[in-house]
């Protein structure tokens, strides 16, 4: 069990840089029209900044699923 937890940590600290990382990569939108919904490019192509949005929401899901999973990996 101690094996476990210790792998959980690692991944969980693994995670977080990435996000870090990720979050920090990516540039940011221009105008304050989409600030207040005004973007019509919501869900359309983005190229590498797609790319990048969406391996950031499944990290942050990861990151979330690992938090919770410490609860039943107590010491």
């Amino acid at each position: 069990m101690e094996l476990l937890q210790n792998v959980l940590i690692f991944l969980y600290i693994l995670v977080a840089g990435f996000l870090v990382y990720l979050v920090l990569s990516q540039e940011p939108r221009q105008g304050a029209g989409d600030m207040f919904g005004g973007a019509t490019d919501l869900f359309s192509t983005r190229g590498v900044t797609g790319g990048l949005y969406r391996i950031t929401i499944i990290l942050g899901a990861i990151f979330v699923l690992l938090a919770f999973s410490f609860r039943y990996f107590q010491r």
